[in-house]
């Protein structure tokens, strides 16, 4: 439990952290998702690569801009699944960034007073 108390209380330091906190954490378990159900459709007899497309939809924009990389000359092809799942990653930190809003102040209320 004390995991959890600790990620709810670097959330509330900030004005909307809950709100993004609410945004960020269903995208990250959908990225994921997506990543595990590609690698297991991939596996399958039969399969022909169509199934990571999933994973480029859920992914968008960032994966367009990865289709400009070489990534078919890769020996292996779960680093290209790797570098989507890390694209996909790396969205949902600049959601959190822009989501969040300002972090908010120590001294809510007693501060030092204004002169005048």
């Amino acid at each position: 439990m004390r995991p959890l108390r600790a990620l709810t209380r670097y959330v509330s330091r900030y004005e909307r952290g809950t709100f993004a906190a609410s945004i960020v954490g269903p995208y990250v378990l959908i990225v994921i998702a997506a990543t595990v159900y590609v690698e297991i459709a991939t596996r399958q007899p039969g399969s022909q690569g169509l199934e990571a497309l999933v994973l480029f939809a859920v992914t968008s924009p960032t994966s367009e801009l990865l289709m400009f990389l070489p990534l078919g000359s890769l020996p292996d092809p779960l680093f290209s699944l790797l570098i989507f799942t890390a694209a996909g990653l790396f969205q949902a930190w600049l959601l959190w960034l822009i989501a969040r809003g300002r972090r908010k102040n120590k001294a809510s209320g007693g501060g030092t007073p204004a002169p005048g």
